[in-house]
């Protein structure tokens, strides 16, 4: 393959992996303000609570806490069961099948009407398709770079700047700067989910199903292209 054309498959597939932390953020936005003040994505706020909830008597509140966390722990076995189950099948649709079900699951999610008890069933559900693309979407262009939560991004921007500065490292600052354009992107689609949320209220999650059909479609140029090479 020449040596441009691998350079626009490196950018493609970077390209996927800030659709896809785009996603990200605008889902935290959309289960924050439209289904109750819950973190879909990153569970480590819903734990909190929960723990808050448990301190504080709050049982009304268990559930509402506890089950997006198990919803995500199903969706990581479900991940790693499809991946098991494709790959010793030599099927090389891993990552597009994990795709269309985050799809059709967002779809569903459109259509529960807004209310407490409908609100944990929305929240478990996007709690699953993170959990599907957390496990699922782990490298890009040789990064390992994390689209549905922040925490760890961060600390390799960080990581990388202090190489940088410290040994002059060209290579470690461009890094940092991947990182740092990455965060910025989770930001965005918080900032855009917002707004939608503002105006689509329940079916604000619609953008984010377009935009994982957007990165569908450029998985599946880059296997196109790959099996041409």
């Amino acid at each position: 393959m020449a040596t441009g054309e691998k350079a626009l498959m490196a950018s493609q597939r970077m390209r996927v992996a800030y659709i896809l932390t785009l996603v990200g953020g605008y889902l935290d936005a959309y289960t924050y303000f439209i289904r109750g003040g819950v973190f879909a994505n990153a569970q480590t706020g819903n734990i909190v609570k929960l723990g808050i909830a448990l301190a504080n008597g709050a049982r009304d509140k268990y559930l509402f806490y506890l089950v997006p966390i198990c919803a995500f722990a199903l969706g990581l076995v479900c991940a790693l069961s499809i991946k098991e189950v494709l790959e010793r099948r030599q099927i090389r649709l891993v990552r597009r099948s994990i795709l269309i079900i985050e799809m059709a699951v967002l779809a569903i999610v459109g259509t529960i009407p807004l209310g407490e008890g409908w609100d944990m069933l929305a929240n478990s559900l996007v709690s699953f398709v993170a959990a599907l693309q957390y496990e699922t979407f782990t490298t890009f262009r040789g990064e390992a770079i994390v689209t549905t939560m922040s925490t760890g991004n961060l600390k390799k921007i960080v990581d990388a700047l202090f190489a940088g500065v410290v040994h002059h490292d060209r290579d470690k600052l461009r890094r940092a700067g991947i990182f740092v354009s990455i965060i910025a992107t989770f930001t965005c689609g918080a900032f855009v989910g917002t707004r939608f949320c503002d105006a689509m209220e329940r079916a604000a999650v619609i953008p984010a199903i377009v935009l994982l059909g957007m990165a569908a479609t450029i998985i599946t140029v880059l296997r196109r292209s790959n099996a041409k090479a």
